[in-house]
């Protein structure tokens, strides 16, 4: 029997979507720009500057200004901080209106039918990732209890610990068990540093980083072909 434990962000629905809704809300002007490369880059310096919001270091508003500012100035886009937080504030507006992807959907549809044990560990402030949760409706295919939130835990992906951790709340077998995910260092890197197997969701064609320490066991570009190795392990 197999364990199937998802993260959420551009995972169980698709990032993109909110984020592109917002900038064409407040950057009418810059529609030449190729939003999902702009959307990675935004992710990067989210990415870059992460660790220091959780120590306390950098204001999370800051972050937020910081993300979009740079990621437009790799494209010779300049923004005055009050655009900034114009798009922070679209982009939060439409992460409430975030659906599941018809394709996850239709793969926790078949889980939960299979009676397949299911769970979530997602990196964030609780409250926010709770929120998504809650709008994705997902408790309606996995329990709540089997929900793992860094900001709740106080352990965050890649670290091992909260790999182990939700092994031991849920009761499963690392050998049994694969997480899905779309960040390499975060779902794959820590995944497999607890002895779990990997799929990586890898839905924008992001190349493996050179001498990763771990590799995925599964990378797959859609929810198609996650759907149907799902099916095949099963």
């Amino acid at each position: 029997m197999i364990n199937l434990i998802f993260d959420i962000d551009d995972t169980v629905y698709d990032q993109l979507k909110p984020f592109e809704e917002a900038f064409k809300t407040v950057f009418e002007k810059a529609d030449h720009l190729k939003i999902e490369n702009l959307y990675i880059k935004s992710r990067f310096y989210s990415d870059e500057v992460y660790h220091r919001v959780v120590r306390g270091e950098m204001p999370k508003a800051e972050m937020h200004i910081y993300r979009i500012t740079q990621a437009l100035n790799d494209f010779d886009y300049q923004i005055t901080k009050k655009e900034a937080e114009a798009f922070q504030q679209a982009y939060e507006q439409n992460q409430r209106k975030i659906e599941l992807s018809s394709g996850i959907k239709e793969i926790l549809t078949w889980a939960k039918k299979n009676d397949i044990m299911m769970g979530i560990i997602t990196n964030g402030p609780k409250e926010h990732q709770q929120h998504k949760i809650n709008d994705l409706q997902i408790n309606d295919y996995i329990p709540a209890e089997h929900t793992f939130i860094s900001g709740g835990v106080g352990i965050e992906k890649p670290d091992k610990k909260i790999f182990k951790l939700v092994e031991e709340q849920i009761g499963i077998n690392s050998a049994e068990t694969y997480y899905i995910g779309d960040s390499f260092e975060n779902d794959v890197i820590g995944s497999k540093s607890a002895g779990w197997n990997a799929i990586w969701l890898n839905r924008r064609g992001h190349l493996e980083p050179e001498k990763a320490a771990f590799h995925p066991d599964y990378c797959v570009p859609n929810e198609r072909k996650l759907f149907a190795l799902l099916q095949d392990l099963f």
